[in-house]
């Protein structure tokens, strides 16, 4: 029993090492001061040191409360960090920076566009608007963290047949802004109420919603809640299908300690590492990670039952290399409880569209004409 504890010491202490060596490459000095304490009290070779050296006593009860406490202060003192009461953006120049970005990226649009800004009862949502004023609509729903320009690689060839209207999701990074960040739609009803109120305002009665990722969980829930809004889903690598608890820690961990090194992985964990598409998200996706704090719904698995409602066309577009989501056979097994629903499987990572941009055209355009 003895060794099994000072084992279990050894690896807590070095778990705790690691977690004072992020906090120092992130500059959190008050939650690396916590963790430092917590590996000194753990480590059995620094506790002597104190021991011998400074004549501090150490016993195990005084150990086993300090811990806890020094563990929930460093986790207290890491969200203060994130934090900011008015704004997902930690800073106004994080937010000035993801702005440029985004104005450079729009700027490359490339076909004719508006823009508008649709006040609801979260705050003012951000629309670009392309395509023939007769042709039919498409609505698309970006992926978390990316934003309303990310179908930037897709929308000329989509504009030869649809009127698309490319949505910034409230809460996330993009053009949209909340008017309250403790207020955003918390669940999937409140989500299909707000894309109603967006789709009146634009004159939309129904149309054919496209989402990727994040964009994807909205979508299904706008199915779910508001059907007779629905007349085709297309689902790219969609969130509320498989590997959304994994994937938001792993996102969690990065966003507290945003260290280059981290943020270059989860990047490439996330988006794969074809080379076109990290030249897209480098630089934006950095900034986001440094610096914005989503307010968003949480991605919650879709059940069997609910799955069943889906009673439209659907088209799944997956891929194979897609870490955010894991392996896409899980999601096309989840996938056999829509009653009319069409798997695609691609050799891409999670960002379909930008990856196999003409690729995704076509298999979109069959799939809304019925090819």
């Amino acid at each position: 029993m003895k060794n099994l504890f000072l084992v279990l010491n050894w690896i807590l202490g070095l778990f705790f090492l690691s977690l004072f060596i992020l906090s120092i490459a992130a500059e959190s000095w008050l939650p690396s001061l916590f963790v430092l304490i917590i590996t000194i009290l753990l480590l059995p070779s620094f506790r002597r040191f104190i021991i011998l050296r400074l004549g501090l006593p150490l016993p195990f009860w005084l150990r086993s409360v300090a811990i806890p406490i020094l563990f929930v202060l460093f986790i207290i003192t890491i969200f203060m960090g994130m934090g900011n009461k008015d704004s997902i953006y930690k800073t106004p120049d994080i937010k000035a920076k993801l702005m440029a970005i985004y104005d450079s990226r729009i700027e490359e649009w490339p076909v004719p566009f508006e823009t508008r800004y649709i006040e609801t009862q979260y705050g003012k949502v951000h629309v670009i608007i392309s395509g023939p004023a007769d042709a039919a609509p498409v609505i698309l729903l970006h992926a978390s963290a990316m934003a309303g320009w990310s179908w930037l690689y897709n929308i000329e060839g989509m504009n030869q047949h649809y009127r698309t209207y490319a949505i910034d999701t409230i809460g996330d990074a993009g053009r949209s802004e909340l008017r309250d960040i403790e207020n955003f739609p918390p669940d999937g009803k409140a989500l299909a109420m707000l894309y109603s109120e967006i789709m009146d305002r634009l004159g939309i009665e129904k149309a054919c919603f496209i989402g990727a990722s994040q964009g994807g969980f909205i979508a299904t829930n706008m199915a779910l809640f508001a059907p007779e809004r629905v007349s085709k889903l297309v689902l790219c690598g969609p969130m509320g299908y498989g590997g959304t608890n994994l994937s938001v820690l792993r996102i969690l961990l990065t966003t507290m300690f945003p260290v280059k090194p981290l943020q270059k992985s989860t990047a490439r964990w996330a988006f794969g590492d074809d080379p076109r598409v990290n030249a897209i998200v480098d630089e934006w996706f950095s900034a986001i990670l440094a610096g914005v704090i989503s307010r968003q719904a949480r991605p919650q698995p879709f059940s069997p039952q609910q799955l069943r409602q889906l009673n439209m066309p659907v088209l799944f577009l997956l891929g194979t290399r897609d870490g955010l989501v894991g392996d896409p056979l899980n999601t096309r097994k989840i996938a056999r409880d829509i009653p009319n629903a069409r798997v695609e499987l691609l050799d891409t990572g999670h960002l379909i569209s930008a990856e196999k941009p003409q690729e995704f055209n076509r298999l979109v355009h069959e799939f809304i004409q019925g090819i």
